[in-house]
């Protein structure tokens, strides 16, 4: 339960509308919804958006109806979760308010302090915690037994997460390396350079990679012609990785020095990591069908509720009949 709260404060700014000739909103099987509560809700959003539409006495009240709309869902849903006798009391409120505190490192009263400073009633913070906490439970009791997830969905939801996108790719990688003593002088970097640049030569005119690597490489993969295996470019050292990127398939860079010695580095060729088999994901694949579902079955939830129930909205457009 707690795990779905959010993970910072929920707090909001207070209401910036001033005073509000309150009056009824609407009205949801004879559960009434003022006009003070839609500001409540909505006082900043309804505020903002007015200005950024022009200021009219029409914008305000299209607003005012649009926040009005999602307190009849909320209303809604709370009649139902209360019909099913699975409404939210106090412990858990409590509960989830430490859990909330918790995760940002303070105790209950630190939190109480942090929202009334932030101009949130705490009697309104711990309402809309146990909203958040009634939204879960409706979704978990109502909505989620309404969708059911078929073979081919979750086939379909493999094909677009994993089978149809670009997959990583693993380069095969050979490798001639030539140290460099600590410490060595010039001369000396100059002789493992040029003994780098002579094998370079050789691979360029056409000798093997792999027969020219068992001559001159000091490195570990010398007796196997160079050939490290399947890397991923990222766990390279240094600039080997986006040398690497930038080879084709059968290219050979030319020979890159860095502080432990000199480096060649071949692309014997590339395959890309396979997409994991479904029942691997078969878990994360039905999380992730069932998230895209909830909130288009909430709202098919909503439009029928909303039709069986008596909902009377108060509210009129400016110069309605």
């Amino acid at each position: 339960m707690s795990s779905a709260l959010p993970l910072l404060l929920a707090v909001a700014a207070g209401p910036a509308w001033g005073a509000v000739a309150d009056r009824v909103a609407a009205v949801v099987n004879d559960d009434v919804i003022t006009l003070s509560e839609v500001y409540d809700l909505g006082a900043d959003y309804i505020e903002q958006t007015t200005r950024s539409r022009g200021g009219s006495a029409q914008a305000r009240r299209e607003l005012e109806l649009e926040v009005l709309d999602s307190l009849i869902q909320r209303r809604l849903v709370a009649q139902e979760i209360e019909r099913l006798d699975l409404d939210v009391d106090d412990p858990e409120v409590d509960l989830a308010i430490d859990d909330v505190a918790q995760r940002n490192g303070l105790d209950r009263e630190a939190l109480r302090r942090e929202v009334e400073g932030s101009g949130l009633a705490w009697i309104d913070y711990r309402d809309e915690i146990r909203e958040s906490l009634r939204q879960m439970r409706f979704s978990q009791a109502v909505i989620q037994p309404r969708i059911t997830v078929d073979e081919d969905e979750l086939v379909d939801a493999w094909q677009r997460t994993y089978a149809s996108v670009e997959r990583p790719k693993r380069y095969d990688l050979g490798l001639i390396f030539l140290p460099i003593e600590p410490g060595a002088d010039d001369a000396a970097r100059a002789m493992v350079s040029a003994r780098a640049a002579e094998a370079a030569a050789r691979i360029a005119a056409g000798e093997e990679f792999e027969a020219v690597a068992k001559i001159y490489d000091q490195g570990p993969y010398a007796d196997k012609g160079g050939r490290f295996g399947l890397v991923r470019p990222e766990d390279l050292r240094g600039q080997l990785g986006m040398m690497l990127r930038r080879l084709g398939a059968g290219e050979t860079a030319p020979p890159h020095e860095d502080a432990l010695g000199v480096w060649i580095v071949r692309n014997f060729g590339e395959v890309a990591d396979p997409p994991p088999a479904l029942d691997s994901v078969r878990d994360e694949l039905m999380e992730q069908v069932y998230s895209g579902r909830i909130e288009e079955e909430a709202e098919l939830w909503y439009r029928q509720a909303r039709r069986r129930a008596a909902v009377q909205v108060k509210l009129e457009l400016p110069g309605a009949p």
